[in-house]
């Protein structure tokens, strides 16, 4: 990896920095976020659907079990994506195909194992949305082996646990917030088009949490924008962890001492 070629200024953000900078990035890259999500999200939107109709009425604590193992293979994609465009400028599908392939062991065994049985016994949930923060980049960015991926995620998470947890929390307000916005907005714009549109604010927000197709689109979205998230605070934690700022600025340094010396 050629830090030179990081297209994000190297340099410690706080929260609120990563929060604008996702922003920033859905804004420029909104047509590849768009299509890697898609081919992510769109299998399991459908499986949802096929699965609402035939387990009706849908079980609460089954529902948030399966979106909770469904959301790292959803955005499995995405984040091969960020990867790609972040450090190499462009994304290929075929290298993308090759690091799926490689990691899908790791994925398997922690993302679909060790995250089932922990959420399944419920006591042990807090293991999955703190611990297993940045596992998903670990496996998919870092390439690491099955042996090593637990212990690259105790490194990087190691003395982070008041900052996760402040991670977690900014999740759960954009999560929740954007679910009802967003559910709202495309009921509205689906009841425009029916030519059926009433506006009665308490009726939009009494039906807000109905599982259709409306809010399963919300979801998705706030995910994807919660996975750009994710990734800028991900790198933010390895250029404070492996001092990437500091080695940029030694590099520049010796590259001035070399022409120094030339001259």
């Amino acid at each position: 990896m050629k830090l030179e070629h990081v297209q994000l200024a190297i340099r410690p953000r706080n929260i609120l920095e990563c929060l604008d900078i996702a922003f920033l990035f859905c804004g420029r890259n909104w047509v590849g976020l768009l299509g890697a999500s898609l081919a992510g999200i769109v299998p399991i939107f459908l499986l949802n659907l096929l699965l609402q109709s035939w387990f009706e009425p849908v079980n609460v604590y089954f529902g948030l079990l399966l979106l909770s193992m469904e959301v790292p293979w959803a955005t499995l994609l995405l984040t091969l994506y960020l990867g790609q465009i972040t450090f190499s400028k462009k994304f290929s599908s075929r290298r993308a195909a090759r690091d799926v392939g490689r990691t899908f062991p790791q994925m398997v065994c922690f993302q679909v194992l060790v995250r089932g049985l922990c959420m399944l016994l419920c006591v042990a949930a807090p293991i999955v949305f703190v611990e297993m923060f940045f596992l998903n980049e670990i496996i998919l960015l870092e390439q690491t082996s099955l042996k090593s991926t637990w212990a690259r995620r105790t490194a990087l998470n190691a003395r982070t646990l008041g900052k996760i947890v402040a991670l977690r929390l900014i999740d759960l307000v954009v999560l929740c917030f954007g679910m009802v916005s967003l559910t709202i907005l495309l009921r509205t714009v689906s009841e425009l088009w029916e030519d059926r549109f009433r506006f009665d604010p308490e009726a939009m927000l009494d039906t807000a949490f109905v599982v259709d197709w409306q809010i399963q689109a919300a979801f998705w979205i706030a995910i994807t924008f919660l996975t750009v998230f994710r990734f800028v605070s991900y790198l933010d934690c390895r250029i404070r962890r492996e001092g990437w700022d500091v080695e940029l600025k030694l590099r520049a340094q010796a590259r001035q001492y070399a022409q120094q010396e030339i001259a």
